[in-house]
């Protein structure tokens, strides 16, 4: 079966006069850990439940051994290891651990992986779902003055609904607003809520 994909806009850059643009997997779903056991038991003498305790041992081996400062290597499908995040504020000469924390796990596939996946078809399809609309910013402005005729504040949600936009379009465009004067967050960085400046 094809990997359905589609083609996505790059988000833009000051300076950058084509954006360009990225394809991405429209993906069919989420396998999950029962349909992993589930498999594999029908591919061997393993049950399901002593699937489903090695995974689960996995899980906790890659947590001993990121806490104890180690990468993991396991043939066959890769090397595993922790991506780390500091305040940029922080002087270097001042840091401590506090201003330290993971930021996420980095997977560094082996090239026998990748080399399975040489064989895989592509089919280009289009996913509705995930394409934000094109809107100049006069457009936005008008869109915006008559939200705010008839409401007080406005969320992400709202300006996704108004504008047609995704959640990273919209987000990226509510922060230039912001920026350029047109909004004002009157909520909290986790909560916002804007409102007309």
């Amino acid at each position: 079966m094809p990997i359905k994909f589609d083609l996505y806009n790059n988000p833009e850059n000051e300076g950058v006069t084509s954006s360009g643009i990225h394809a991405k997997v429209i993906t069919r779903g989420v396998i999950n850990t029962r349909n992993i056991s589930q498999s594999i038991n029908r591919k061997c003498t393993l049950t399901e439940s002593d699937v489903w305790a090695v995974l689960t041992a996995l899980r906790d081996e890659l947590y001993d051994a990121f806490k104890d400062g180690y990468s993991v290597h396991l043939e066959g499908l890769g090397h595993f290891s922790l991506s780390l995040k500091c305040d940029p504020n922080v002087s270097p000469k001042y840091v401590s651990s506090n201003d330290i924390s993971v930021k996420g796990i980095r997977f560094v596939p082996e090239k026998e992986l990748l080399d399975k996946l040489e064989c895989v078809h592509f089919e280009h399809d289009i996913d509705d779902s995930r394409h934000s609309k094109n809107m100049e910013q006069s457009e936005i402005m008008v869109a915006l003055d008559r939200y705010f005729a008839d409401n007080q504040f406005l969320r992400r949600i709202d300006f996704e609904k108004l504008t047609g936009f995704n959640k990273s379009k919209a987000l990226r465009t509510l922060k230039e607003l912001v920026k350029d004067g047109v909004l004002k967050n009157a909520g909290t960085v986790n909560m916002p809520m804007y409102i007309k400046n």
